[in-house]
């Protein structure tokens, strides 16, 4: 299987899943929402400025951790990563909400956001 093919797997099959951007010498790591997706997002200028690119996803299939790599990372790098997507859910699935109301909401921002996009079509 090729990496797209597992990343794919690994966000189609998961409840929760992350976009990995790290430096590169993995010292500044940041996750991107790719399930629930979040209406907020950090600018891809700041992703530039701190020279951060993707090396893979992380999900959450059940109670099952799964991730996708586009490179080969050592183990102290792996287990920051684990720490930290465990560490993002406990905040995700802790907060106010459940799972499910985050859900609609992030649903109905989105929407929302696209309702108001104006009409540039002639009529």
């Amino acid at each position: 299987m090729t990496y797209m093919e597992k990343a794919a797997h690994a966000v189609a099959e998961s409840s929760v899943a992350v976009m990995v951007l790290l430096n590169h010498d993995n010292t500044d790591a940041e996750f991107v929402a790719l399930k629930p997706r979040e209406a907020a997002f950090t600018a891809p200028e700041e992703f530039t400025a701190r020279m951060l690119r993707p090396v893979g996803v992380i999900g959450l299939q059940g109670a099952q951790p799964w991730c996708a790599f586009k490179e080969p990372l050592d183990s102290p790098v792996v287990n920051s990563l684990a720490t930290a997507f465990l560490e993002y859910i406990h905040v995700l699935l802790g907060q106010g909400q459940g799972f499910a109301e985050q859900m609609e909401a992030v649903e109905i921002a989105e929407l929302e956001r696209v309702w108001s996009i104006a009409d540039t079509h002639p009529n």
